[in-house]
């Protein structure tokens, strides 16, 4: 038994040796060992759900559904600083038990463009038109009685990548498109209509 184990030690050995102890980057180039820390997820496509804990610690599944870019009128008194008004609707299911997302504190929705980070207080994001007219966050919510959140931006120009980012967590990312397209925002779109 003992002679075995040392022919399996002595194979391990060789292996690593041949191998020549350099790990390869997601890239291709070789970079340091592998952390304990956990590496970021892929970019999602909205419309791809994700997992994350709630408040309580319960697992919710956030599927970003859709996006409205608004640019505000000529003359309008309050227009986007950067200039869109990018609004997402989010929505939110609990898997095992009842559950919210995080407070701000603890979580927060932004998008990155570039090297710049946007969140739904930066800006005039809280001066869209729709702002305080429809549905912006999830209370508690039950299995099987999902909820949509509409998440405002205020960004320079469409596109970047949405982010859920949670304190000590890599971020959960999806690819947001530079149009506006997919569902889940019909009472943004219904507001705008009547003015």
């Amino acid at each position: 038994m003992l002679r075995r184990l040392v022919v399996l030690c002595a194979a391990v050995t060789t292996l690593s040796a041949c191998s020549g102890g350099t790990t390869t980057s997601a890239a291709g180039e070789p970079g340091a060992a592998p952390s304990s820390a956990a590496a970021p997820a892929q970019v999602l496509k909205l419309g791809e759900p994700a997992t994350i804990r709630g408040e309580g610690g319960q697992p919710l599944t956030v599927t970003p559904t859709g996006v409205y870019f608004y640019r505000g009128r000529t003359g309008d008194a309050l227009r986007p600083a950067e200039r869109w008004w990018a609004a997402v609707s989010i929505r939110v299911e609990a898997t095992k038990a009842a559950d919210r997302l995080p407070p701000g504190a603890t979580g927060e929705w932004q998008v990155r463009q570039g090297s710049r980070t946007f969140t739904t207080v930066g800006g005039n994001a809280g001066n869209a038109p729709w702002v305080g007219r429809v549905g912006e966050g999830v209370e508690q919510v039950a299995p099987g009685d999902p909820q949509v959140a509409v998440k405002t931006f205020d960004i320079p120009k469409g596109g970047g990548e949405l982010r859920w980012v949670t304190q000590g967590e890599p971020p959960v990312r999806w690819s947001m498109p530079g149009r506006t397209t997919g569902s889940g925002l019909d009472d943004v779109k219904a507001v705008m209509r009547v003015g």
